[in-house]
């Protein structure tokens, strides 16, 4: 009868189990090590490698070449005229240079800015021949010219010279002084100069805007301010022509206009050589005399003076002015 295994002693069962256990584990050891050795990655995991850098290229719209050829077509170009060799050639050749060049506009950057006296802005030769050149001339070849008490100007630069002394009253002689006066300056154009005192036993003298005291040129505005100036003189006072008519030929006008109404007090002879000296002939002195009654033709200091300083003499009764 045989034994039963579980009645068997342990010292025949565990021993076996125990190897065959052992040897199971083992097996599976060495299957996993073998696995695990063949999946290694491969490479040095960055040491040494190079790295590059990464971006974004934007490709530009260019036209193609035939779409540059066509647009370069398109687009004329205009060639400067070459500078002559001979840069001291004459000015009768200076303009051909000059309108051989490619327009342009001359309109100023800010502003209106007025074009050059008798220059159109549509020509640049003429501009540039003209640029330094003095006023136009008139017909007779001298600059427009004015009147005073119908004796004509004959220069570019004048001074008016009228007494306001308390006699000037007589028959509104002051009153008709005034607005002769401003009927001259209205026929000033801005090619003149001109300046305006009035005197008696002191002098006054016109200024501009600014304040400033001097032969100014007949603009628009200073004609405007030199209307206001005559306006609101009034006559009084006495007479002292010599340091009057010393400051008139200070400005040295190519006319001197002097009014007075009356010979006395009249000037020295020494006065009128020191005048004399002092103008060289390079001022026309004109004498208005203001009188009462006919013209005695009598000699007196203001036909002296007028006759002595290449001017002219004339007389005129008040009593007959407003006629």
């Amino acid at each position: 009868m045989s034994t039963p295994l579980s009645s068997r002693p342990a010292a025949w069962t565990s021993p076996v189990a125990f190897l065959g256990s052992l040897c199971t584990h083992a097996l599976l050891a060495w299957l996993i090590l073998t696995n695990l050795n063949s999946c290694g990655q491969q490479g040095n995991f960055g040491v040494g490698e190079e790295f590059r850098e990464v971006g974004l290229y934007v490709l530009e719209d260019r036209p193609s070449e035939e779409e540059s050829e066509q647009t370069s077509e398109a687009m004329p170009t205009e060639r400067l005229p070459d500078l002559p060799e001979n840069l001291n050639q004459t000015l009768d050749e200076m303009p051909n240079l000059v309108s051989s060049l490619p327009d342009f506009d001359a309109t100023p950057l800010i502003g209106p800015g007025p074009a050059p006296t008798g220059v159109s802005r549509e020509d640049p030769a003429a501009a540039f021949l003209n640029a330094a050149q003095p006023p136009p001339l008139s017909a007779a070849g001298i600059p427009s010219t004015t009147k005073f008490f119908d004796i004509a100007t004959r220069g570019q630069s004048i001074v008016y010279l009228i007494d306001c002394s308390g006699s000037m009253s007589k028959h509104n002689a002051f009153r008709h002084a005034k607005a002769e006066l401003v009927a001259s300056l209205e026929r000033l154009d801005p090619n003149h100069k001109f300046q305006v005192l009035f005197y008696n036993d002191q002098f006054y003298e016109f200024r501009d805007r600014r304040g400033e005291i001097d032969i100014h040129w007949a603009t628009a505005a200073n004609l405007t301010l030199a209307r206001a100036y005559i306006s609101q003189f009034d006559n009084s006072g006495g007479t002292i022509h010599f340091p009057a008519l010393m400051k008139a030929l200070s400005y040295k006008p190519d006319v001197l206009f002097f009014l007075t109404d009356g010979a006395d007090p009249s000037l020295s002879l020494r006065e009128l050589e020191d005048i004399k000296h002092k103008n060289r002939g390079k001022t026309a002195i004109h004498c208005i005399e203001f009188g009462l009654g006919p013209d005695l033709l009598r000699n007196n200091f203001l036909k002296t003076l007028s006759s002595q300083n290449d001017g002219t003499y004339q007389y005129r009764d008040m009593s007959k002015l407003g006629s």
